[in-house]
C-alpha cells in the first residue's frame, strides 16, 4: 500500500470514529406544572425541590456544593417593588439585598427572566459554612415580578474569598446564564 493510501485510509478510520460518538450530553427540560415554573438544567446539575423561607414553592440546581441555580416563588413583594418607576424599583432592591441578604455593594438594572421583565442585581456576600469558615458568594439575582407572585432566580457561586468566588461564577458562567435565560413563568 503507498503512503498515500495509507493516509486516506487512516483519515477514513478517524471519520468513520469521529461519527460513531455520542453526540454530548444536552440540558434536560425540568417542569412543576403546578407552581408555573420551566427551566433546561445544566450538564452536570442536579434538581431538587427544596423548601425555603419565604418561599411557597422553590427549586434548587447544584452542581457540588459551591455552584447553585435556585427559583423562589412567593406571593407579591411590594416592599420591594412598590413601583413601575425602574430606577425606584432597583433602589428597593439594592436596599432589600443590602438589609435582608446581607449584600455587598449590590447594582441593579432592568433586565428579563425568559420572556418577562425582571430586576437583574449582582451582589456579594459573606456566609458562613458548616464549620464556622467565613466564604464568599457571587450572587446574580433576578426579582420577577410576576401576576400574584414574586419570583426570584438566582444564580451563585461560592468560593474563600471574592476572587474565587467570581472566578468559579465567571468559569460555569454559560450553564448558569443558560439556566438564568431558560426559566419560563406561568
Amino acid at each position: 500500500m503507498s503512503g498515500r493510501n495509507a493516509i486516506l485510509l487512516t483519515l477514513a478510520a478517524c471519520l468513520l470514529a469521529a461519527c460513531a460518538q455520542e453526540p454530548p450530553p444536552r440540558p434536560q427540560p425540568w417542569e412543576n406544572a403546578q407552581a408555573g415554573i420551566r427551566f433546561y438544567v445544566a450538564v452536570g446539575f442536579e434538581v431538587r425541590e427544596t423548601t425555603e423561607e419565604g418561599c411557597q414553592f422553590a427549586v434548587e440546581a447544584s452542581k457540588g456544593s459551591d455552584l447553585r441555580f435556585r427559583i423562589c416563588v412567593s406571593p407579591p413583594r411590594p416592599e420591594i417593588l412598590l413601583t413601575q418607576n425602574d430606577f425606584v424599583a432597583c433602589e428597593n432592591v439594592k436596599l432589600y439585598i443590602e438589609q435582608a441578604l446581607k449584600g455587598i455593594r449590590p447594582t441593579c438594572n432592568p433586565g428579563k427572566a425568559g420572556d418577562l421583565f425582571a430586576y437583574d442585581a449582582l451582589y456579594a456576600r459573606r456566609l458562613k459554612d458548616e464549620h464556622g469558615k467565613v466564604r464568599v458568594q457571587f450572587v446574580n439575582h433576578l426579582f420577577v415580578p410576576a401576576k400574584g407572585k414574586l419570583v426570584q432566580v438566582t444564580a451563585s457561586a461560592i468560593g474563600d474569598d471574592d476572587k474565587h468566588a467570581q472566578a468559579l461564577f465567571e468559569q460555569n458562567r454559560g450553564a448558569l446564564f443558560a439556566m438564568m435565560s431558560s426559566v419560563r413563568i406561568r
